[in-house]
């Protein structure tokens, strides 16, 4: 009994500290340096989830993917393209926004997704959801309504994200049933697809001559060290949350699942008042844990709805926390199958 509780515990505590980890160093990354290279980070992040993915298929471990090839690329490029869109305007976002302000709006996609998918899927949307819905939008207005460092690119950002964000859980959901992916071929599709792009668009937009002559001064020597290190543990924390995902998934149930995830929501909020100098008010506070109950409300009305559906049609809920700056292929319905 105590060991099926490890076996069921280390997955899931391995899950949410991925979780935390990738979110405080994304924002720490892309905020906490002179040049946020938002591009050069998802190069790094592409990167390191495509090449420790193929070490540890390589070392025997339980990483099983497709190998690319051109029909399937063709099919899921789109799709990879929606990813970038939506990972690049959520990085622009935790730029100027603190990380519990950003777990508040970042709610907010999952009304769009809950009302795009009544549009192309005709799916359902019960009250207990529209209940969910109103406790995200009061914590939205609550958390504006207190920031007190408000930045207008960053609602900007933010509202462009949960656009992009729902477009690519939609478009995702169509395209996945044609290509029939499972556990990480989305995770390697996507990851090396979208890595070329990352890195073409980081030469063209971002400002690497100054990069160069800033960090060649050996003043700012001690901070090129620090940049370079939370490239390295975000590129290894993406990997984390891509193997640690599946992982929790299998070891419990796509309930318990979805169930962590819009718990995990309270400790990354926790964390970031605690690790990063933004002024934390009672208002903020209150917008967080108006959000975290949001989330809560929202996962149990998911979860009856899928006990009323066949099972090859259920879809975990979309992304609803920052961790790969929206981790998304929680909401593949394949996932559920392969249990």
């Amino acid at each position: 009994m105590n060991s099926s509780l490890v076996q069921t515990a280390i997955p899931i505590l391995a899950y949410c500290a991925s979780s935390i980890t990738m979110t405080l160093v994304n924002k720490l990354v892309l905020s906490g340096f002179q040049f946020h290279m938002v591009f050069f980070m998802l190069a790094v992040q592409a990167f390191g989830s495509v090449g420790l993915m193929v070490l540890a298929n390589r070392v025997g471990l339980n990483v099983k993917y497709r190998a690319m090839n051109k029909a399937d690329a063709k099919t899921w490029f789109p799709v990879a393209c929606s990813q970038a869109m939506m990972l690049y305007t959520g990085g622009k976002a935790l730029e100027y926004l603190n990380v519990p302000l950003f777990t508040v709006f970042k709610n907010l996609t999952i009304i769009a997704v809950a009302y795009g998918e009544k549009l192309v899927f005709n799916a359902a949307v019960t009250p207990l959801m529209l209940t969910s819905f109103s406790l995200m939008v009061l914590s939205s207005i609550v958390g504006a309504w207190n920031d007190i460092s408000f930045t207008g690119w960053g609602y900007f950002w933010m509202t462009l994200n949960c656009f992009t964000s729902a477009t690519f859980v939609i478009h995702m959901r169509k395209v996945i049933k044609q290509v029939n992916f499972q556990d990480f071929d989305t995770v390697y599709f996507n990851n090396l697809l979208t890595l070329p792009l990352y890195i073409v668009l980081s030469l063209v937009q971002e400002n690497w001559s100054g990069f160069v002559v800033y960090y060649s001064d050996k003043t700012n020597s001690d901070e090129l060290s620090l940049f370079v290190r939370g490239m390295l543990i975000s590129g290894v924390a993406a990997f984390a949350i891509s193997y640690c995902s599946p992982w929790c998934l299998r070891t419990t149930s796509s309930t318990t699942y979805s169930m962590i995830g819009a718990l995990n929501k309270l400790p990354i909020a926790l964390f970031a008042m605690l690790w990063f100098p933004d002024p934390v008010t009672a208002g903020g506070v209150l917008a967080v844990i108006l959000g975290f109950a949001a989330g809560l409300v929202y996962t149990h009305a998911k979860n009856l709805q899928k006990r009323d559906q066949p099972r090859g049609s259920q879809v975990l809920p979309p992304p609803i926390s920052m961790e790969r700056l929206g981790h998304s292929d929680r909401s593949s319905p394949s996932r559920e199958n392969k249990q």
